[in-house]
């Protein structure tokens, strides 16, 4: 079946968006040839719930992850996350695994398609077969662990020792209450200030502080060495929030997604990030609004992970300068030279979409 007979029949696409698909599809084969990878384009079916496949090229003279034809059939939420997040907040994707038709594991890019007022219309996705990858990584570590585990017994080995362990996490305590003294601080010195600019930076400086503090709080109770758990540091960052929220505005921050860990250094730089994110949305967003929803949203890839915040606010311009250019800036330059990712604005009338990647 051609685009156009399966876009009629399952979705409810007009003949000029079926159009703009077409031209799209043109394309598809000489990016898959170039890529190595299997090309595709999905459209949401007329309920707007489904996925459905309207197109897919395969590389030629390579591999292709499939062995029978999947145009016309679903793409699964919960098989292929990287779709449905392109198509529900308009921003590309990169990098997340899914699962195929034929259970094969693959990475996904994935990026909207815009028809000539902006609307997302369909997803043009490349997708790379990782699943022999991932096969060969379980078994060197497997074998890794028993050569360890075999070595450690002859040898008579025994693991590091605890007092190691006891003082990182004494340090990694006294750090923590340093940093929510100097939080304490910062807070007394906003209520004592009339000024509201000056009361808006000893907060927005509050959070940052609180975020690092949030790190060596996670830290002091591990076992796992440098590695930090992420949803339960945005946690203690969403917390942080709530808390200094202005009474009778109720605006829920929810943290939802996949669990990902990363190296302190890059905790402390995500946990900025987010926090940075998080305070833009609620003083810029809300600012005559009592009630609204702000979600962050995790997304294991194999290489880069994606962190998305969205909400419900007012909006504003990422191209303008103002009151919040200073924090758009900072997140920018950590994003780019601490995490080796970019950051994604959208933004409009209903409300904000950041994304950023990390490595």
């Amino acid at each position: 079946m051609t685009i156009r007979e399966i876009c009629w029949e399952k979705t409810a696409l007009g003949d000029a968006a079926v159009t703009r698909l077409e031209e799209v599809a043109a394309s598809m084969q000489y990016t898959a040839d170039l890529t190595g990878a299997d090309i595709f384009i999905d459209c949401m079916d007329r309920a707007g719930q489904t996925a459905i496949v309207v197109a897919h090229a395969k590389p030629r003279g390579m591999a292709s992850a499939y062995h029978r034809a999947v145009v016309g059939q679903a793409a699964l939420r919960e098989k292929e996350p990287a779709v449905y997040h392109a198509f529900g907040t308009g921003m590309a994707v990169r990098d997340l695994k899914a699962v195929t038709q034929e259970n094969r594991t693959v990475r996904q890019d994935a990026v909207p398609i815009r028809d000539d007022g902006g609307s997302v219309i369909g997803v043009l996705i490349r997708e790379k077969d990782i699943s022999q990858t991932i096969s060969r990584e379980k078994k060197f570590r497997a074998l890794a662990q028993e050569r360890e585990s075999q070595t450690a017994s002859m040898l008579g080995l025994v693991p590091a020792g605890d007092s190691h362990s006891v003082t990182m996490k004494e340090i990694h305590h006294r750090v923590k209450n340093n940093l929510q003294m100097v939080a304490s601080i910062l807070n007394i010195q906003a209520r004592r200030t009339t000024d509201p600019q000056m009361k808006r930076a000893f907060r927005e400086n509050t959070g940052r502080v609180l975020s690092i503090a949030a790190i060596h709080d996670i830290l002091t109770g591990t076992d796992h060495g440098d590695q930090v758990e992420l949803r339960p540091l945005l946690e203690k960052i969403r917390r942080n929030l709530q808390s200094m929220m202005p009474q009778g505005q109720e605006i829920l921050i929810t943290i939802r997604g996949d669990r990902l860990s990363a190296s302190s250094e890059k905790a402390s730089s995500i946990a900025l990030v987010v926090n940075e994110l998080l305070t833009n949305a609620l003083e810029h967003g809300y600012q005559n609004r009592q009630k609204g929803q702000v979600t962050v949203t995790l997304f294991r890839g194999r290489e880069t992970s994606t962190i998305a915040v969205e909400d419900d606010g007012a909006g504003f311009s990422p191209g303008e300068k103002g009151a919040d250019s200073f924090g758009l800036e900072i997140i920018s330059l950590i994003v780019r030279d601490k995490l080796g990712g970019e950051l994604q604005l959208q933004s409009g009338p209903g409300g904000t979409k950041a994304m950023f990647d990390f490595r």
